[in-house]
Parts: C-alpha cells; structure tokens; sequence
C-alpha cells in the first residue's frame, strides 16, 4: 500500500510542477517586434532624457504597431539609450534618414527622426512635450 500511495503522490507532485511550469510559459510576455534603422551622428548629441550620443553609427529600434513607443539606440550590438517617442504619420515614405536637432547651449538635442522609407516620423521626448 504504501508503494501505491508513494506512486501516487509522485505522479500527483509531476502534474503540479508540468501546470506550473505552463502557467507560468503563458503569462510571459510575447517578444515584441521592433523595426529598426541605422544614423549616423557627425557630432555628439543629447536625448531629452539628458542621454549623451557620442558621434558615431547607430542602430535605432522601435517596437511596431505602438504610437508612444520607446526607442531604443544601439552601438556596436549594445544598448546604449532609451528615450520615449510619438509616432506621426506622414502623407508619404521619407525619402531618406532626417534627424531633427536643436540647438541647446553648446550641444544639439535630437527631437525628430524621419527613417529612410517609412511613412513615419518619430518624435523624441515625453509624448505631448
């Protein structure tokens, strides 16, 4: 008897870590798809959020499919800053890669990006700021 019962309680303790194991599976969050794009800065430039961007290559990311994204910035294959954005849709594709700077002192802020074939502009900054 004690054989069955420790049988049981096995199979009993399997089937509790399997739906464990399934519950928890679902409730991560699906991978997001993000588009992405390549800018070079010829001089150094701040986000909004106070983010320095060293002059350089960049890959730029945004998730897909979200007006108030946050954009991501990549150098080399390493994250290197994040900085939320609105996204304005524009009556055609950017006929090429635009960055929008302002001056702010002795250094450029980047506000706005136009990507090279898509009908989008990204607004950096606090969305509505």
């Amino acid at each position: 008897m004690k054989v069955k019962s420790g049988r049981f309680i096995f199979a009993f303790a399997t089937a509790l870590v399997v739906a464990a194991s399934l519950s928890f599976a679902g409730t991560r969050s699906a991978k997001v798809s993000m588009k992405s794009f390549a800018v070079t800065l010829d001089s150094p430039a701040k986000l909004s959020n106070g983010t320095l961007l060293e002059a350089g290559n960049y890959t730029m990311k945004i998730p897909e499919n979200t007006q108030s994204p946050e954009v991501e910035f990549y150098k080399e294959g390493k994250l290197v800053a994040k900085v939320p954005a609105e996204v304005k849709t524009e009556p055609q594709k950017n006929p090429y890669t635009e960055i929008e700077l302002n001056k702010m002192g002795d250094i450029n802020v980047i506000t706005a990006v136009d990507p090279n074939g898509w009908p989008e502009r990204l607004i950096l900054g606090t969305p509505g700021g």
